[in-house]
């Protein structure tokens, strides 16, 4: 298979170590990166509480079946944010700031553990966002599907932290999602591999690299 590490443009070509400031204002600046623990808590804690609420108000057999739902619905968003917003080609400048300030900088500086899972700034006001959005399509239902949702984020941002700060690991499945992905930071990182947490969609839309 053709190696195309050197074909990889410039601003998402690797550096093993290092950092870049995405803001000159320190307090900006700090807004722009967080410990992994302080996200993982978090989102633990939304889906514990939304959880609790929705076996109080809905069936268990619904519940159940719109968080898994709610799940999935992340796997993809996942799948298509990290494709079509971050990885399209554009020549639109505020397209280009977003690419860079919510994932370019990511892939110039892998290594840099602050900025492997979203900020909770950030976090919580696009968290309000989306259940407002779903609770617009499902009324009170929201309630169970909005967990799944963030429990499908919250396994994304643990499953990518430990991607670039853990070795790979030898269970199978874990063990192909970190392949993949290093493939998607150093080989392919415009066309290719763009699920972190499963490789469901890649495998539908064909983006899933060759074995060998």
């Amino acid at each position: 298979m053709e190696n195309k590490f050197y074909q990889i443009p410039e601003h998402l070509r690797p550096k093993n170590e290092g950092t870049d400031e995405l803001f000159t204002n320190g307090f900006m600046e700090k807004l722009t990166r967080t410990h992994i623990s302080i996200p993982v808590t978090m989102h633990s804690i939304i889906v514990i509480t939304f959880c609790y609420f929705a076996f109080r108000q809905v069936a268990w057999q619904t519940v159940i079946g719109l968080f898994f739902a709610g799940w999935l619905t992340w796997t993809l968003a996942e799948y298509w944010v990290h494709r079509y917003v971050y990885h399209v080609h554009t020549e639109k400048k505020w397209l280009l700031k977003i690419q860079h300030m919510g994932h370019g900088i990511h892939h110039q500086y892998p290594k840099d553990p602050t900025r492997l899972a979203m900020p909770p700034v950030p976090a919580l006001l696009l968290l309000s966002l989306f259940y407002g959005l779903f609770w617009l399509a499902l009324g009170n239902l929201a309630i169970a599907f909005f967990p799944g949702f963030v429990f499908g984020y919250l396994l994304y941002i643990s499953i990518h932290y430990a991607q670039h700060r853990f070795k790979t690991p030898k269970f199978f499945m874990f063990k192909r999602l970190w392949k993949y992905h290093a493939m998607h930071h150093y080989k392919y990182p415009e066309d290719k591999a763009f699920g972190v947490s499963t490789l469901l969609w890649d495998v539908v839309f064909g983006t899933l690299p060759k074995e060998n």
